[in-house]
């Protein structure tokens, strides 16, 4: 039994006894969390999407673009630490509103620049408000489902960033072959503010929150309570294990993110506008293995396995497979085959959300969820900041671009298996859950 487990029976009673309502908001809720993750995920795509006519235009070598795809996580990892903390005290609700409303103005320097300068200051505004759209997200969606049924859920948040990708970013790269690079920030300017008005209209936090106003106030003052000492929290195998992995599938995203839709123009051959409607394809990897690990890890934990199994060793076996699969590219020379291995690599590795943000719900109380997931998510990007540079780099330095991105990839494959490793091994919740109930305050 989890740490949150009090706090989430009461929920429980107070969602069955108006199920069809809290379906329906659940439903809705959980749509407008997926489309967050569309409005950040599309924004990160769309520097990948207008590097070579912005790198042109700007004369970026390819080391200064990975420099300014690196600004984005400058910020990240501090406002997420901050926003994290902060949401234990003010509802993520409001908080959320406030970071899709910088999503849009952080959009505006890049619309008029007319110099780096311009560019970096909109990467560091978008980067800062961006930080803590997964713990904010993850904790409004969670409020909605038990522990049991979690899976599911963050599958489709996670989804996000696929939905992103295969049905928006083509036409984005529409856009910005028709009109210029530029249109494509004022494009994610207007999505995100019109997420924004959808929030503030729907958004609620649910019967499974800590701040849930449906619960009684002395049920809601007992779970606030019982609170993990951080040091127990933060210093356990669990968390470690789930950091590590992190740190790699991200750094791994961020190379995606920036790189992909150059590695399909200037390595397989294909044009501009083919290689944004080609940018979907690894997340269609990423959804298939999203749902197949979400409902399989669900379905073991409704049915008695432990977390341990169901969620820490099944998680890491495909974090680790995902990553050997990538290091297959440099012996890989057909672009068809080389597309699904990053269907089947990079998809396989976007299922760590599946499995690290439940075991860790479940070694806290609600109202911990978010400043956990901060500090996952604000030290985990870290490695973004650091890998566009590194892939960069490693660039310049080849001889060929076929032979820079697979090099690159093959780098990074390797880490992401390295992480899956660790996440095997390390990960139980059901021991560090147990380990931090006997120091709670």
């Amino acid at each position: 039994m989890s740490v949150s487990d009090n706090a989430t029976t009461t929920g429980g009673h107070l969602a069955a006894s108006r199920p069809w309502a809290g379906r329906g908001r659940a439903v809705v809720v959980t749509a407008l969390v997926v489309a967050s993750a569309v409005v950040v995920f599309l924004d990160k795509v769309l520097l990948g999407l207008v590097a070579t006519p912005m790198s042109r235009e700007l004369h970026l070598a390819a080391s200064g673009f990975g420099t300014l795809a690196s600004a984005s996580y400058v910020l990240y990892g501090v406002t997420c630490l901050i926003v994290g903390f902060t949401a234990q005290r003010i509802s993520p609700r409001w908080i959320f509103l406030a970071c899709g409303l910088l999503w849009a103005v952080g959009q505006t320097p890049a619309i008029f620049a007319v110099t780096g300068s311009m560019l970096y200051a909109s990467r560091l505004v978008v980067g800062a408000a961006e930080g803590p759209a997964n713990p904010l997200a993850v904790t409004s969606l969670y409020s909605w489902y038990p522990n049991e049924r979690r899976g599911v859920p963050t599958a489709w948040y996670t989804s996000g960033a696929a939905l992103a990708k295969i049905a928006l970013a083509p036409a984005l790269t529409l856009i910005i072959v028709t009109f210029g690079w530029r249109a494509g920030f004022a494009s994610v300017f207007v999505l995100a503010l019109v997420w924004s008005a959808a929030w503030l209209a729907a958004g609620r936090i649910g019967p499974y929150g800590a701040d849930s106003r449906s619960a009684t106030a002395e049920a809601h003052e007992s779970a606030r309570a019982v609170s993990v000492p951080w040091r127990r929290a933060l210093l356990n195998r669990t968390f470690i294990g789930c950091l590590i992995a992190y740190l790699t599938q991200n750094a791994l995203a961020a190379v995606i993110f920036t790189w992909l839709p150059s590695y399909f123009q200037n390595a397989l051959g294909y044009s501009a506008l083919t290689s944004g409607s080609l940018l979907g394809l690894p997340s269609v990897g990423g959804i298939v293995a999203l749902f197949a690990t979400g409902l399989t890890a669900d379905r073991l934990v409704r049915r008695g396995t432990g977390s341990r199994r169901a969620r820490g060793l099944f998680g890491g076996a495909v974090l680790a497979c995902a990553g050997l699969v990538l290091t297959l590219l440099p012996w890989i020379h057909h672009p068809i085959i080389s597309i699904g291995i990053l269907m089947l690599g990079y998809g396989g590795s976007v299922s760590l959300n599946t499995f690290a943000n439940p075991v860790l719900a479940e070694i806290v109380p609600p109202h911990q969820r978010s400043a956990i997931l901060a500090v996952l998510n604000g030290i985990g990007v870290s490695a973004g900041a650091v890998s566009p540079i590194v892939s960069g780099i490693l660039l310049d330095a080849s001889a060929t671009p076929q032979q820079g991105y697979t090099r690159t990839f093959f780098c990074f494959g390797t880490l992401v298996a390295l992480g899956g490793i660790c996440f095997a091994l390390l990960v139980d919740p059901e021991r560090d859950g147990h380990h931090t109930r006997a120091h709670v305050s």
